[in-house]
């Protein structure tokens, strides 16, 4: 069976095929996913269809102008998804736990519209294609789920975009730390910690803004109590003050 392209250094495909704990990493990773809903038969299909990948830093799922191979559910780790244009590199976003990559695939275009490449290691649920595309022909269920969670991808993206044209660079962030801790966050004895690392060059390109920007609001927030950090990570230290400024702008 056909892989995606890596680039870097891989963790591999996991040892064996169908046993128990194989099983439940799939179960796990579909089970977070926009396709959560699916049961009976066409649950089981799609998990038989999918098999379970670990994913190493560099690696890259997706290339832009290249034949698409997979729809990849995210179960662990995070994703950078971008699109190259007119001599420039447009950010689409960064895909974590629950996330699907490679959806664009489903329009039935020869060539990928964008790359993505593993940032923070993980592991993943790869349906190919090929099958994917028998198993929608026959199964509406199926054909249900993909276009809800399509749907849902459309609105989040028409959010972001009117995030960018319509709010403050503060709100922007704000509402990235808040998006960051539903997506990355893990508990910790101050308060939420986002596991992912985001750079302040990273933060900068997702919301539109410059790095020495966002290290200002981001120092900012530090000196009110509202977060901290710890080896290059974020800890949200008051997420109902992060609630209540994304409620008030």
């Amino acid at each position: 069976m056909d892989r995606p392209k890596v680039r870097g250094p891989t963790l591999g495909i996991e040892e064996g095929r169908g046993g128990p704990s194989l099983d439940a990493a799939k179960e796990r990773i579909l089970s977070c996913s926009p396709l959560a809903q699916l049961a009976g038969p066409s649950r089981r299909a799609l998990l038989d269809l999918g098999s379970f990948e670990r994913l190493a830093r560099r690696q890259r799922l997706v290339q832009q102008g290249a034949p698409p191979r997979h729809l990849v559910l995210v179960g662990a780790g995070r994703v950078k998804v971008e699109r190259a244009a007119d001599g420039r590199v447009i950010p689409l976003g960064h895909r974590g736990p629950g996330d699907l990559v490679g959806e664009t695939a489903l329009a039935g275009e020869p060539v990928a519209s964008e790359s993505a490449t593993v940032l923070d290691e993980g592991d993943a649920l790869l349906v190919p294609l090929a099958g994917l595309g028998r198993l929608l022909a026959g199964d509406a269920a199926v054909r249900a789920a993909l276009a809800a969670a399509l749907v849902a991808r459309k609105l989040e993206t028409e959010a972001r975009l009117g995030s960018l044209l319509l709010r403050t660079v503060e709100a922007r962030l704000v509402d990235f730390l808040r998006a960051a801790a539903r997506r990355w966050g893990q508990p910790h004895a101050a308060g939420q910690l986002v596991m992912a690392p985001f750079t302040h060059a990273d933060i900068a390109e997702l919301i539109g803004s410059t790095r020495e920007t966002v290290t200002l609001l981001l120092g900012k927030l530090k000196r009110s109590g509202v977060i901290a950090f710890e080896r290059r990570r974020i800890v949200i230290r008051d997420g109902e003050h992060l609630a209540g400024r994304a409620a008030a702008t």
